[in-house]
């Protein structure tokens, strides 16, 4: 007797073969028989006539480290399709947090979290293994593969200096990360657009890349510029992978800023070239106009140094705010500021922490300055101050044009760039992106169903097979006798994206089983 079948769908295994009609049979959680299983008999029998039937979706980019531990359901992942999460990415991990360093760390994770629950967390952990003994104590509605992060691994060896990283910081570097991926991590990631690591150089990331090769274990980098400096950052990533021999995930590509739309075949074909002279490198995709980030990052670096209080009496002195202004002023006429890419009317408020400030959310900068008769930067200083730093923002600067291209090319990889959130709770809060409840959704309606840009095979390739190859899981994205039972069962004809920028909590459409 089988645990499960499932009977009648459309088998779409996860490598990309043209689907057929199968039945699927589980014992165990694992899946033993597919093709036709006429009388036999199964505790349980899910009728999937009319209906697709795919490897459970693999999200190869997710920020759930800490939400999950909140709400460990993870509604807004699984109703979505997704039964794994590679968290841990951008380089900002709930672990390692040894004591050295410890209250730099919580500091900088409060700050870049901007959510709220987290204060409900007892953070007794110190160690990698400690943060996943943590998470295997309690049931969770998605399994995980944690990421370590260079930042997370940066501040624990030095703190949150501006300097360069010395012989006994990258060695101290390189023992944290051995010691988190022998307990369990399943690679390395950076987040090097923001400090503390924007302060690191590309040797950094070399040393610590071939630890993460030495165990066959992925680099995710969310490169040191997506806008301005993204033609740079994309060949520091290159050559990180080429000197390191590491495989190398470049996180959420995309060609932010006016300036830069129209021009991703040519990107494309550079990281082509890299890889035909061997380099690991591949990417993945969410599928929006908007990034998500926090608003912190249009100021100085140095204004968010020593922590949350220090920032808000920075932001209150009339003094530094007069410097702040003058540096953004100079940085803006040499082209080298956030607003050269992105101004203050592409920049929408998505999260505060604070009811005082709720108001503000949903409304860019230029519409809150208008609406008040004042200046952006004033607004955007006192924000800051009153929220202690942790404001959200979404930035309207990517070219629909140039996501269609991308996603196209057959190495691109489906994520959310999410943390699992849902329609209720503290989890609730915020006008956040609408990638949390609908990417995968979107990329089956809107670019398979609907514009047709992509097959539906090919597009499942890119959400199971394709990213478990990726992050190095050899029994899951795929349905085969002898792999893990975790399946996607939906409605071609139906299944939707219903989550928007204006109403962002909001599960999708036309998926029948997870």
């Amino acid at each position: 007797m089988y645990q499960l079948i499932v009977k009648g769908g459309l088998v779409v295994d996860g490598t990309g073969r043209q689907g057929c009609r199968a039945d699927v049979g589980i014992t165990r959680g694992t899946i033993t028989v597919v093709g036709q299983l006429h009388g036999e008999l199964a505790e349980r029998t899910l009728d999937a006539d009319g209906l697709v039937v795919s490897p459970g979706w693999i999200d190869l980019h997710s920020h759930s480290d800490f939400t999950i531990m909140i709400n460990a359901r993870a509604e807004s992942k699984a109703r979505q399709g997704i039964t794994t999460e590679v968290t841990g990415n951008c380089g900002i991990t709930a672990a390692p947090l040894p004591d050295a360093h410890r209250r730099e760390l919580l500091d900088f994770l409060s700050i870049n979290l901007g959510i709220g629950g987290t204060e409900s967390l007892d953070w007794e952990w110190r160690t990698f293994g400690d943060y996943l003994d943590r998470l295997r104590g309690t049931l969770l509605g998605v399994n995980l593969a944690p990421l370590v992060g260079h930042t997370t691994l940066r501040i624990a060896a030095m703190g949150a200096a501006q300097d360069p990283a010395t012989e006994e910081d990258l060695s101290a570097m390189e023992a944290l990360l051995e010691h988190s991926l022998l307990a369990g991590a399943f690679g390395l990631s950076s987040g090097l657009e923001y400090p503390p690591a924007s302060y690191s150089a590309p040797g950094e990331m070399v040393r610590l890349a071939r630890i993460a090769a030495r165990h066959g274990a992925l680099y995710a980098t969310h490169i040191r510029s997506e806008d301005l400096a993204l033609w740079g950052a994309i060949a520091e990533a290159v050559d990180v992978g080429e000197r390191s021999g590491c495989r190398v995930e470049i996180s959420h590509l995309k060609l932010g800023g006016v300036r830069n739309w129209g021009r991703a075949p040519e990107l494309l074909a550079f990281l082509d070239r890299a890889r035909e002279r061997g380099v690991d490198v591949a990417w993945d995709q969410y599928p929006y106009v908007a990034w998500g980030s926090s608003l912190i990052d249009y100021l100085p670096h140095w204004v968010a140094a020593d922590g949350r209080e220090r920032l808000a009496e920075r932001l209150l002195d009339a003094a530094v705010r007069r410097a702040i202004r003058a540096e953004i002023e100079e940085e803006v006429g040499n082209g080298r500021h956030p607003l050269c890419a992105a101004p203050w009317d592409t920049v929408r408020i998505a999260l505060v922490g604070s009811a005082a400030n709720r108001h503000h959310e949903g409304r860019t900068i230029a519409q809150i300055a208008a609406s008040e008769g004042r200046d952006p930067l004033e607004v955007v200083f006192d924000l800051l101050a009153a929220e202690r730093g942790a404001v959200k923002t979404l930035v309207f600067c990517v070219d629909e044009g140039d996501i269609r291209t991308i996603l196209r090319h057959p190495l691109t990889a489906v994520v959310t760039d999410g943390r699992a959130v849902a329609p209720y709770g503290v989890l609730g809060q915020g006008m956040i992106h609408p990638r949390y409840y609908g990417a995968f959704p979107r990329v089956l309606a809107r670019y398979v169903r609907d514009e047709k840009l992509l097959t539906l095979e090919s597009a499942i390739h890119r959400m199971t097979l394709m990213p478990a190859r990726r992050i190095g899981l050899h029994d899951r994205g795929r349905i085969a006798p002898g792999f893990a039972a975790d399946l996607t069962i939906f409605d071609p004809a139906t299944i939707q994206d219903r989550a928007t920028f204006e109403q962002p909590h909001e599960y999708p459409a036309g998926i029948a089983w997870v």
